[in-house]
């Protein structure tokens, strides 16, 4: 719990708990195969890899949605991935 001082009264907060728990990512792109796995090339020309994405011949070139939680700027780590 937060404790703050106004005004020389104590003033009590709501704690403020953080949770290191990202939030799932819901993207469109075009699923492309590389030498090191999976990637999705979005609209904007972002690229993200994909860690966890199975093999899906019939989706690779062909736009997806991808689900998944943000591990790093570049880094997707897939929790579902299907056709668009």
């Amino acid at each position: 719990m937060l404790f703050l001082f106004r005004m020389g009264r104590l003033d009590r907060r709501i704690s403020r708990a953080v949770t290191a728990a990202a939030v799932p990512l819901r993207l469109q792109g075009r699923l492309r195969r590389s030498e090191r796995g999976f990637l999705l090339e979005m609209e904007d020309g972002h690229v993200w890899r994909l860690e966890g994405a199975q093999d899906f011949p019939p989706l690779v070139d062909a736009t997806v949605i991808v689900e998944g939680r943000k591990a790093s700027p570049s880094l997707l780590d897939v929790l579902w991935l299907g056709p668009a």
